[in-house]
């Protein structure tokens, strides 16, 4: 496709060849309009940028004011990827065809699933899209040397379980664990279904959601017929939330759209080339929500009112949006409003999302939500949400507040106009510096693998970005060229400790490509990780929900452990906590989603606390 092919179909005033009606407003419009796009950039562009910066005016407070504090800025991440033993490569079963859920996946998840202290990876594949043909992999401008060694792997489950032995090392355990089944994967979330201690895992997928139970003995039952998983449809991200506050951890499922590939819909802008279809195409379709009754998920979409909702949904993030102590749920949706279900503590959820103004754009559109994640960023005491958003959307930054209402203060703290032309997929709000100020690190990539050949500009692959914090909500973009110099095609993006050393190591997916996992070697700073278990059986306590503060130098910090984040992702389920240069701490309190409290006194730094809610605190030297 060419710019002035481009042109003349853009002159022409519709949409060639695409099977359903034209979307005038939407994403694939904009997609053929980009070659026009760069000749009105200025028109367009300028006045964003007066209006951004006129919000970013350079201040004495945001220069840094020494060589140390400049030296903050640039945290060191190293790629171990080839050393690590992780060698698997994601199948997407491109074909040019452009079936949708090609471009879509996939995630990863870190969890503890043999409770060795050390954090272990799954990672969710693709193989061949049901009902489809097996067309191989696409990679962009080295699809030969992708597709070769997908087919190298192309006997093997489509999702791969990596022990990690401590030290950069995971052992591949696929197939001993009893999670080698082949499924075009989507997404993955951990959380201890049945109160035994172990931590389980649930695959969204095309058409069957897949539920093992961990069986403790280092392998997996598929229980998602005996737990009444039905089939789901086009499910993406998932999160394991107590939401009616009875001690089981409950599950939600995310929901694309209506999609099969006899459903799938050509779409040809210039006439000849086929592209990714934007989801616009496609009906919405509603999320899903299921009750634990302890033995088995119940079916309560309906009953709840998470169905009256109908969206597109990429990501979801649990956060107590009115502080009334009950778990709400907060949707990024691709191309319609965002969603935010608020708990009304009955069982049942009212969507809130346009009326406390996290659904749309600042100028009332909506947006194309990819991943999403919270955290207290300018340390006001209530939750800030960041999604990720198409090309030429920017990401949104949502700032909580006192009224209970949300502002996209995204340029004016900085991570609007550097995300304006990237796509971000992947997000997570973390302490990466351990400075004790939230950071903010987005896995970008494009959708379109020739996208660089239609629009100046782009690319297929695109680096990730990172942003530090200050504790009042600012962001600065690491410009360290070293920081994450390869461009990658980003999908996932999960944290974990992985070398027991206090820092958050982070793993990006790629789409038809392997995975990147990096090592976290920023300068040493003062740190705490805090576990959560609940030993009492006869009445259980989910952990998730639960929220834990920390002070040191009488300064508290306050984290909610939640599932889901980012996109078709879980990061290893601990909190960590930056302390910068306070060598003490001063308490550790933990309230749980029922209310009750825990003091963890006598803690120490530079540690991992594990905290029971039923025995007492305990260290462990990591």
């Amino acid at each position: 496709m060419n710019s002035d092919a481009l042109r003349r179909w853009i002159a022409a005033g519709n949409l060639a060849n695409c099977a359903r009606p034209s979307f005038a407003n939407g994403r694939l419009a904009a997609q053929a309009r980009a070659s026009v796009r760069e000749a009105v950039a200025a028109v367009v562009f300028v006045p964003f940028l007066v209006a951004a910066l006129a919000g970013c005016e350079a201040r004495d407070d945001e220069v840094p004011e020494s060589p140390a504090e400049e030296a903050r800025l640039h945290c060191s991440f190293v790629d171990i990827t080839t050393g690590s033993g992780i060698d698997y490569v994601h199948m997407n079963s491109a074909s040019p065809e452009r079936l949708l859920p090609e471009t879509m996946g996939a995630g990863a998840a870190f969890f503890d699933y043999d409770r060795d202290g050390l954090p272990d990876l799954y990672l969710v594949g693709g193989g061949v899209i049901p009902g489809a043909s097996p067309r191989g992999d696409a990679s962009g401008s080295d699809s030969g040397a992708g597709a070769q060694e997908s087919a190298r792997r192309n006997e093997r489950s489509t999702g791969a379980l990596y022990r990690n032995l401590g030290g950069g090392r995971f052992e591949d355990v696929t197939q001993a664990s009893g999670l080698a089944h082949s499924f075009y994967g989507m997404g993955a979330a951990v959380g201890d279904i049945d109160g035994d201690g172990w931590l389980d895992l649930i695959v969204t997928a095309l058409g069957k959601d897949h539920l093992y139970r961990n069986r403790g003995d280092g392998t997996f039952e598929d229980v998602s017929a005996k737990w009444g998983l039905p089939d789901t449809g086009f499910t993406t991200s998932a999160a394991f939330v107590d939401y009616d506050r009875d001690g089981r951890l409950d599950l939600f499922l995310c929901r694309y759209v209506e999609w099969s590939p006899e459903s799938d819909i050509e779409c040809r802008p210039d006439g000849i080339h086929r592209i990714y279809c934007t989801p616009e195409a496609y009906p919405a379709t509603s999320n899903l929500l299921f009750r634990n009754t302890g033995d088995g998920f119940e079916d309560v979409s309906h009953r709840s009112g998470i169905d009256s909702a109908l969206g597109k949904a990429l990501g979801v993030v649990p956060i107590d949006h009115d502080g009334d102590g009950w778990a709400d749920l907060v949707v990024a949706n691709d191309t319609v409003r965002n969603f935010l279900f608020r708990n009304r503590g009955d069982g049942t959820f009212e969507e809130i999302g346009a009326i406390v103004g996290i659904a749309y754009s600042e100028s009332g559109a909506p947006r194309g939500g990819m991943g999403i994640d919270a955290g207290d960023l300018d340390e006001d005491g209530y939750t800030d949400v960041v999604v990720t958003n198409f090309t030429h959307e920017m990401v949104a930054l949502f700032r909580g507040s006192s009224t209970g209402r949300y502002l996209d203060d995204a340029p004016h703290l900085g991570l609007g106009f550097p995300t304006l032309l990237t796509l971000g997929f992947g997000v997570l709000v973390e302490d990466f510096d351990l400075d004790g100020a939230l950071d903010v690190l987005i896995a970008n990539g494009h959708i379109e693998p020739d996208i660089a050949e239609i629009q100046r500009g782009q690319s297929y692959a695109q680096k990730p970005q990172l942003f530090y914090g200050d504790g009042d909500g600012r962001l600065t973009p690491d410009e360290g060229a070293d920081t994450f110099p390869e461009p990658l095609v980003g999908r996932g993006l999960a944290a974990a400790d992985i070398d027991a050393d206090g820092d958050l190591d982070v793993l990006f997916t790629q789409n038809g490509r392997g995975v990147r996992l990096y090592r976290n070697d920023s300068p040493p700073h003062h740190w705490l990780r805090v576990g959560l278990v609940s030993s009492d059986t006869a009445a259980p306590v989910a952990t998730y929900g639960a929220t834990v503060e920390v002070t040191a130098g009488g300064e508290a910090s306050r984290k909610a452990l939640v599932s889901g984040r980012s996109y078709l992702s879980a990061s290893e389920p601990v909190l960590t906590f930056g302390l910068g240069a306070d060598a003490t701490l001063d308490s550790v309190v933990v309230v749980w989603p029922d209310g009750t409290r825990t003091r963890a006194d006598g803690a120490s730094v530079d540690r991992v606390l594990v905290v029971d809610r039923v025995v007492s605190a305990q260290e462990a030297d990591r």
